[in-house]
């Protein structure tokens, strides 16, 4: 029997030059392909899709995926950036052929390629699901022009999921007329399992985008602050902060505590993460991190800011929240975390229940049955209507 066909417009999708890229959503999109015939849009800063242009035709996935240049003026006017986006779809032609054809599309960032997929909803008739990730809403809210596409988009949908209960609390803050619903991140239980090398004594891993609001520059500091030399630090991913991070790391004289991997692949990830003690995450905001989920698979625990939907997936018996991400207060939470006795399968047993598998029949659900019958199935019996 034949799968139903869904079109997925998403900017978080591996590029053929960086196949590492986007990983966790990468991950949600393999497993809904048990349920839909998938084609995706992605589309690429302009600039980069001209650089890698042959790259791009020799890509085996095509037409399935279809990867094409976002016309815009990088780091100004973000206000005006669903236009350009909206721009491109037309002038590039084949996604918006893509896009009239499609009866189901799933738009996988909120800010700009949901509100892309909002303004065209009307002229098409296609049912619109708008998944939000974190940053997409958070920081994009506080933005009183982007705020109000948000809030026209949210309204069009047919529903809109959020990775956490905190971000569904603020897509309804946005719009009071979304149907906005919870469905949580699934990880790999197995590649990240608890089949690991023994830790090394007071090594910390932090995973992520190298960017400010990751906390990043405070986690350094407060490794300075814990002045411990046995202490090691890897530190995974790229970003605009890479050279910075290595400079300030100098400057505080920890450089040869810390290692820099850059960018890896997810085994490579689940490798380097068995063979720590302590995942750290300081971020300013957060929906909820898969890197959090990853390391509680493994057993690992978590100190992290208590933003988002972190409390949501990290308990007393799993992690340590911090109030804020002061260096004084990063450097608290790594020592209470060193003192007590952790229990690795219990913290294991703490996130079973988030699968891919789990997550992608949630979203099958909802495209399928609709927002309320989807609700009605995760209610629990014993509840008084």
């Amino acid at each position: 029997m034949a799968k139903p066909a869904l079109l997925l417009f998403t900017s978080l999708y591996p590029y053929p030059w960086q196949p590492s890229r986007a990983t966790f959503n990468f991950q949600q999109y393999q497993s809904l392909r048990d349920y839909y015939d998938i084609n995706y849009l992605v589309p690429v800063p302009w600039w980069s899709w001209f650089i890698h242009l042959f790259s791009i035709i020799r890509q085996k996935n095509y037409p399935n995926v279809i990867y094409f240049p976002m016309f815009y003026i990088p780091g100004m006017l973000r206000n005006s950036n669903s236009y350009f986006l909206l721009f491109s779809v037309l002038i590039c032609i084949l996604p918006f052929i893509k896009l009239i054809k499609a009866k189901r599309v799933l738009a996988s960032w909120a800010y700009p390629d949901a509100i892309v997929c909002a303004w065209l909803k009307p002229l098409v008739k296609y049912r619109l699901f708008i998944q939000c990730l974190g940053s997409d809403v958070n920081i994009h809210q506080h933005y009183p022009k982007r705020r109000a596409l948000l809030s026209a988009a949210f309204k069009r949908a047919d529903a809109v999921i959020s990775v956490s209960k905190d971000l569904t609390q603020k897509v309804l803050q946005v719009s009071s007329l979304a149907k906005a619903i919870t469905i949580y991140n699934g990880v790999n239980l197995d590649r990240f399992n608890l089949q690991r090398h023994k830790p090394k004594a007071k090594s910390i891993i932090f995973i992520g985008n190298l960017i400010r609001t990751k906390g990043i520059y405070e986690l350094l500091e407060a490794i300075k602050l814990l002045n411990d030399p046995e202490i090691k630090l890897d530190i995974v991913g790229g970003g605009p902060e890479a050279n910075a991070l290595k400079n300030k790391a100098t400057k505080l004289g920890i450089a040869h505590q810390l290692n820099f991997y850059g960018r890896l692949n997810h085994n490579a990830v689940a490798e380097l993460m068995q063979k720590n003690q302590l995942l750290v995450l300081p971020s300013y905001s957060e929906g909820v991190p898969n890197v959090i989920m990853e390391a509680l698979a493994c057993g690992i625990p978590v100190v992290a800011t208590a933003v988002g939907g972190i409390p949501e997936v990290v308990t007393k018996h799993s992690g340590v929240l911090l109030e804020d991400y002061n260096p004084a207060t990063i450097a608290a939470g790594i020592l209470n975390a060193w003192k007590l006795n952790w229990q690795p399968s219990e913290i294991r047993k703490s996130i079973a229940q988030f699968t891919w598998q789990a997550n992608s029949l949630q979203v099958f659900n909802v495209i399928e049955c609709g927002v309320n019958q989807f609700i009605s199935k995760q209610r629990p019996s014993n509840l008084n209507d």
